[in-house]
């Protein structure tokens, strides 16, 4: 004869909440990772971004030539590369899903094609971009990662967006990332500036000049998130 155990209601809910406060409490095996959540010794220090220092991978940047600053971290790796940007975001609110979807209208609007494809990071956009001013047109993969107040977008091009197992490398790269937005205020979607080593930052002079201070048209009031 077959014997049957009946739990009572309090030990289910019991159980069901402990469940619910172990997966809450379990840590993140697998970023990007918010500076909350990570451990940075070691890494590469862009201030906004912490990059894991592997072989064979090469960091440069992609600036803002009116201002000079560092807008994204370009990581070179496999016969590819990614670029790296973080975007303020609302406290409460993901940012990506409205981007990704502006940006496929942006592309297919301009004479391109868009579409979306599903990566191990949610929904990603392949595009090929025309670029008539230099008679090319750019094949691209886009990602998207929400955090806390900011959203970091991966662009890769170069073999990776044909190749799987080129793509999957960078995949991993982009797993070990930690983004430290830090508590200033800024517009929602405003690009917040990277960290230059000194290095870097002369290179940038050197080639460019210094940045001619910008007089203001007036006072401004942005969201601030």
């Amino acid at each position: 004869m077959a014997l049957f155990s009946r739990k009572n209601k309090t030990e289910s809910v019991s159980e069901t909440q402990e469940s619910i406060e172990q997966e809450a409490t379990e840590p993140k095996t697998e970023g990007p990772f918010d500076i909350a959540d990570a451990k940075v010794d070691g890494m590469l220090d862009l201030g906004v971004l912490h990059l894991p220092r592997e072989a064979g991978v090469r960091v440069q940047f992609t600036i803002n030539r009116a201002t000079r600053a560092a807008i994204g971290a370009l990581v070179q790796m496999v016969g590819s590369s990614m670029t790296l940007t973080v975007l303020a975001a609302p406290k409460s609110d993901t940012l990506w899903p409205d981007v990704r979807d502006e940006m496929v209208n942006s592309i297919k609007d301009g004479g391109g094609t868009a579409s979306l494809r599903e990566g191990p990071f949610g929904p990603e956009v392949e595009a090929l971009i025309p670029k008539p001013e230099v008679n090319e047109t750019r094949h691209v993969r886009v990602v998207g990662v929400d955090g806390p107040r900011w959203m970091l977008r991966a662009e890769i091009a170069g073999q990776a967006v044909t190749d799987q197992q080129a793509r999957q490398a960078l995949y991993d790269f982009l797993t070990k990332v930690v983004v430290d937005r830090g508590g200033d205020p800024h517009p929602v979607r405003d690009i917040i500036e990277l960290s230059m080593p000194d290095s870097a930052r002369a290179q940038v002079d050197e080639k460019l000049g210094k940045p001619v201070a910008r007089k203001s048209s007036g006072p401004e009031l942005p969201e601030l998130r």
